[in-house]
Order: C-alpha cells, then sequence, then structure tokens
C-alpha cells in the first residue's frame, strides 16, 4: 500500500465510523419513539358505543360521533347488535351508549342522558305495492297491516297510534318479502338525512306515498355513568354543524351510499 493509499484510509475511517454511529442512533431513536406513540394513542378514553346494523344512516351517524368524540380527546368504538337488544344494553350499562334513538327515549329510558343537540333528522315514510298509489290503502273491515323493522321506536309507536296492525320483520328484505307476498298492505321505511333503502334501485317498483307518515330527530344517548360528556358533545356537534364539518361529512355519506347503489 502506497503512502497516498494510507492516508485515504485514515482519512476514511473516521467517517466509515461516524455513519456507523449515527445509524446505530437514529434505530435506537426510531424504535423508541414507536412505544411512546403507541402508549399515547392507547392511553385515550375509548367508549364502547352499541349501533344497529343494515341502516344507511347508521355509517353517517358513527363518523360524526367520532369526529366528535376525537375532538374531546377520545376515542368511539362500536358494538353492532340487533335495534332493541342496543339499547337494553346501553340502558343497563353493558356498553357506554347508544348511537341514536328518537327524543321520547329520554323519558322512558332514565339510566340513559340524552346528549342535547340533534345529531340526525328523519322521515317516517309509507311504501306500498302499487308505484302509483299516492294515498294509503283503503281497507274497511280489519285495520292496515305494516311492516315495521324490529326496534324502530318512531315506526312502532307510529303504528299503534294510527290503529295500524304491527308486523315485525328483522331486515328490510323481510320487509320487502312481506309486502310482495301480500302479508301487510304497507311498509313503514324511515329515510335519515336522504339515506334510505328507498333509493335501491331494487325497489323503485314500489309506490313511495309522497308525504311523510311522520318526522322525527335524532340524539346521541350515554349510559349514566357518562353524563358529564353530554354537554361538551353537545357543543362538540353544535360547532361542527356551524363550520360546516357536519355538512361534508354527510354530504360525502350521501354520495358513498348512492355511489354503493349503482
Amino acid at each position: 500500500m502506497t503512502h497516498a493509499q494510507k492516508v485515504a484510509t485514515l482519512i476514511q475511517a473516521p467517517r466509515a465510523n461516524a455513519a456507523r454511529l449515527l445509524t446505530r442512533w437514529l434505530t435506537i431513536t426510531l424504535f423508541a419513539v414507536v412505544p411512546v406513540s403507541s402508549t399515547a394513542e392507547s392511553s385515550k378514553r375509548v367508549l364502547q358505543i352499541a349501533v344497529i346494523d343494515d341502516v344507511p344512516s347508521t355509517r353517517l351517524a358513527t363518523q360524526l360521533l367520532v369526529t366528535a368524540y376525537a375532538t374531546l380527546g377520545l376515542r368511539l368504538d362500536t358494538t353492532i347488535v340487533p335495534s332493541r337488544r342496543a339499547l337494553l344494553m346501553a340502558d343497563q350499562g353493558l356498553v357506554d351508549g347508544d348511537l341514536f334513538r328518537i327524543e321520547e327515549v329520554a323519558s322512558q329510558y332514565p339510566d340513559l342522558v340524552q346528549v342535547p343537540y340533534p345529531l340526525l333528522q328523519g322521515r317516517l315514510m309509507a311504501v306500498v305495492a302499487d308505484p302509483l298509489a299516492d294515498s294509503l290503502p283503503a281497507v274497511n273491515d280489519r285495520p292496515l297491516r305494516v311492516a315495521v323493522r324490529r326496534g324502530v321506536i318512531i315506526a312502532e309507536m307510529t303504528a299503534d297510534r294510527l290503529g295500524m296492525k304491527t308486523i315485525l320483520a328483522d331486515n328490510y328484505q323481510q320487509m320487502r318479502a312481506l309486502l310482495d307476498w301480500g302479508r301487510v298492505d304497507l311498509m313503514l321505511i324511515s329515510d335519515i338525512e336522504e339515506l334510505s333503502p328507498l333509493a335501491n334501485s331494487d325497489w323503485q317498483d314500489l309506490g313511495i306515498l309522497p308525504q311523510p307518515v311522520t318526522t322525527f330527530v335524532l340524539y346521541h344517548y350515554l349510559h349514566k355513568r357518562h353524563s358529564d360528556l353530554a354537554h361538551d358533545l353537545a357543543e362538540t356537534l353544535r360547532e361542527m354543524n356551524e363550520n360546516g364539518v357536519t355538512l361534508r361529512i354527510t354530504n360525502q355519506a350521501r354520495l358513498e351510499h348512492t355511489t354503493a347503489d349503482r
């Protein structure tokens, strides 16, 4: 090895050592940072909310509440269960709350606390087999028979108020089958923020009466052990509505719902 080569080797050696030291330091630093980040995420207070599946508005409501909870530094997780069970689980404190219910629930379930700001608004629509119908079927010798999704309280209450005979179904497919087979005279379907199965192309041969049977407002409910959150969540939902966040999330949900039907 020439003298020049020896000099070059001596110069490069510290650089190589420095590079190895830098690589080692970066590796240690990265591994040290990851647990801190994960710990911070996992330390967030988590609330488990009961939701029902197969309802187009469920996803919208969940997205709105995930955003509201995150604003307060909380995390929202969901448990999918049948509608009536969701309400009972929330009332008994088996979960931390129920996704959404009508206002009347506040007086019927004292262990639930209403978040006092409207989450969603809806209309209850009557659907009949005749696509040209513009009024309820005329039946003289018996009450109208109506298909209602099990656990949809507004539909159950409205059918009872109008003196109809309620036939409960577990899902929209069962409701449609009951109407097709002539087992019921109509269905009561919720249209919430323009999200409903009525937009499904498979239902276009049915008659949707032009005027809603009734309108309603949906609120988020918490078990009473979380009553301290109700006011802050209400204020957060109000701010989301005023600054356009609610409208943006709602429009996106409508777009996805329409696209999914194509």
